[in-house]
């Protein structure tokens, strides 16, 4: 039995009213709350993201300025030696790369000579013995003009690094002199690039290396 035409008309708008009733306002809601939440974690995570790139960054650049000292002392193959050796960064002073008169005097085993050092009795949790103690004041500066066992470093991508060194002797007994220099640099970053505040915390980097003399 087929249905009146005007069944079928009222048929075919209700199917259609129903197709276009779009979505009620606890609906909307509820979606917009779910979409909400989702892109505040995202935001979380690229934020988190952000950070270990910008510290990953600051850590592998003072990594590089430690191994800068540490090989260009290690070219000057007779220790213990006396005098300085120049090293050059990227702050341009009168259109030249700045310079830096990093001093080579060695001193006794156990204190060495240049940065303050953490002891036995001195070592803070985290840190070791024979670490480089930040919280000592700052060794003479290296500048152009006068040696000293720190610098204030400009890398070629404008950020600012300071870097301080100690060179001791790596005999405790006799002779009085070995044919071995221990040398431990650490550096850490003072001022991104483009801003004017110095960095509140950036933790230091520091290695060690022992430089073998060919003179004896």
């Amino acid at each position: 039995m087929s249905k009146s035409p005007n069944t079928l008309t009222c048929s075919i708008r209700r199917r259609a009213r129903r197709g276009e009733s779009g979505m009620s306002l606890l609906e909307l809601m509820i979606a917009m709350t779910v979409l909400t939440v989702g892109m505040l974690g995202s935001m979380v995570m690229i934020l988190t993201a952000m950070e270990s790139n910008s510290r990953n960054k600051t850590d592998n650049l003072a990594t590089i300025l430690d191994q800068e000292v540490m090989e260009k002392f290690a070219t000057l193959n007779n220790y213990p030696k006396a005098g300085s050796a120049t090293i050059y960064d990227c702050a341009l002073n009168g259109g030249n790369a700045d310079s830096h008169l990093a001093s080579l005097l060695q001193g006794a085993y156990g204190t060495g000579n240049g940065a303050t050092l953490y002891t036995s009795s001195t070592v803070p949790a985290g840190y070791n013995v024979g670490d480089i103690d930040w919280s000592q004041p700052t060794p003479t500066l290296a500048t152009s003009t006068t040696a000293g066992y720190a610098m204030l470093y400009r890398t070629c991508s404008g950020d600012n690094y300071e870097v301080r060194w100690n060179i001791m002797d790596g005999n405790a007994g006799s002779p009085p002199v070995s044919r071995i220099s221990l040398l431990t640099v650490s550096a850490r970053q003072t001022a991104a690039k483009g801003s004017p505040l110095g960095m509140l915390f950036a933790p230091p980097t520091t290695l060690r290396t022992l430089i073998e003399s060919s003179q004896f």
